[in-house]
C-alpha cells in the first residue's frame, strides 16, 4: 500500500513539475509582476537636464523602454519604437548601463523615439524598478503603477497583445 501511495505521489509531482517547465518554455517572457508604484526619482537625462517623476503627467499612461547601445535586440526593436513615436505614443527611454556619448550618437544615427531619456549609467535606478537587462518595456498606468513588464523586443504583436489591451 505504501509503495502505491509513493508511486501516485511521485507521478503527480512529476506531472506538476513537467507542466511548470513546459509552460515556462512556451512563454519565457511571460512573468507575473506585482503591481507596484513607479518610484520617485530625480536623475539626469541624456541631454543633461534634470528629470523627475513630475515629468510623468498624472492621469496618462506612460511607456518606459529600457535600452542601451550595447544591446543588439534594442537595435532590432528600434524601428518599431520609431513607428510608435510617429503614431503619437509618448515613450520615455531609460538608457541602462551605457556610455552617455555613445548613447547620444546612437540616437542621432538611428533616430530618437523617446520623449525624454533617463540616463542610468550604473543601472541603480533600473534595479529599483526591476530591470534585469535590455530591452525591457514597462507600462505605467494613470496612477503611476507598473501594470505591465515585457522582457525582450517589442513588436506589433507584443504591442497589440500585451500593451494595447491594458490601455483601452
Amino acid at each position: 500500500m505504501n509503495k502505491f501511495r509513493l508511486f501516485i505521489f511521485s507521478t503527480i509531482s512529476i506531472g506538476i513539475l513537467f507542466s511548470i517547465f513546459t509552460l515556462t518554455l512556451l512563454n519565457p517572457n511571460e512573468k507575473l509582476i506585482e503591481v507596484s508604484s513607479f518610484p520617485s526619482f530625480k536623475m539626469k537625462e541624456l541631454t543633461g537636464d534634470i528629470i523627475n517623476q513630475d515629468s510623468f503627467i498624472e492621469g496618462e499612461y506612460k511607456l518606459i523602454n529600457v535600452w542601451a547601445t550595447w544591446c543588439v535586440n534594442c537595435k532590432l526593436e528600434h524601428g518599431f519604437l520609431m513607428n510608435l513615436k510617429n503614431k503619437g505614443i509618448k515613450i520615455f527611454g531609460l538608457n541602462y548601463k551605457d556610455d552617455k556619448e555613445k548613447a547620444i550618437r546612437w540616437l542621432d544615427q538611428f533616430g530618437n523615439p523617446y520623449w525624454k531619456t533617463i540616463y542610468d549609467p550604473r543601472g541603480n535606478f533600473g534595479l529599483e524598478i526591476g530591470v534585469s537587462g535590455a530591452p525591457e518595456t514597462y507600462l505605467i498606468d494613470k496612477e503611476n503603477k507598473i501594470i505591465q513588464k515585457h522582457i525582450g523586443i517589442v513588436n506589433e504583436n507584443i504591442w497589440t497583445n500585451k500593451f494595447i489591451k491594458l490601455i483601452k
